[in-house]
């Protein structure tokens, strides 16, 4: 059976636990899963850009439900983009006279700037997600990547309810299996683009 979608990956928990009676429980299996997998998982697939606008007067932005780390921040100056620079909350140099801002940090769920912004301004924020899936989010790219992470991490987080240490013990192992691979995968992929450009990384800040 392809694992493809949220559907999908409910109906193959229960199948493999062979207990159709939990079949109303695989939406809680896999919700654990994920909270256990945006622990432990980080992958240039669960990457992307979110666009934010800044109002005139706006010292901050709300950051998106989905942001898990903040790779980066950029202004946008006309077709220009302008990269910001990040300084920890306490070291933020801060001004009360509009402008373009220059710094960024963070606080809470919202990203602070080292000024307001004197004019409607736009920003691209590149972030690490969050993994949710649900009826509305179906799929993502870890899923459609990596589906034997989601399906192992979700059957190992069922174990616990089955009070089944022997298949816990193999699922864990398994889910572990899937992990390193994912990893090495990442990794081999990076070291791939690292060859053909030489722009740091920015360091995540976890959101």
């Amino acid at each position: 059976m392809a694992l493809v979608t949220y559907e999908d990956l409910k109906t193959a928990v229960a199948d493999w636990l062979e207990r159709s009676d939990l079949a109303g429980r695989a939406a809680d299996f896999i919700t654990l899963a994920e909270a256990r997998l945006n622990r432990e998982l980080r992958l240039a697939v669960m990457e992307s850009e979110a666009s934010l606008t800044a109002a005139p007067g706006a010292p901050r932005l709300d950051l998106p439900a989905d942001c898990r780390e903040a790779l980066g921040l950029w202004r946008e100056d006309g077709a220009v983009r302008v990269a910001m620079r990040y300084r920890p909350a306490g070291l933020l140099p801060r001004g009360d006279v509009g402008g373009r801002p220059d710094y960024w940090s963070l606080e809470g769920r919202a990203i602070v700037l080292d000024r307001p912004c004197d004019q409607e301004t736009g920003f691209v924020l590149r972030q690490v997600g969050r993994l949710a899936l649900s009826a509305e989010a179906p799929n993502n790219a870890v899923l459609a990547e990596h589906p034997d992470l989601y399906l192992f991490a979700a059957l190992a987080e069922a174990c616990p309810y089955l009070r089944d240490g022997e298949m816990a013990g193999h699922f864990n192992a398994r889910f572990e299996l899937a992990l390193a691979q994912a990893r090495a995968a990442d990794a081999r992929r990076h070291g791939i683009a690292n060859l053909v450009t030489d722009l740091p990384r920015p360091e995540a800040v976890p959101c």
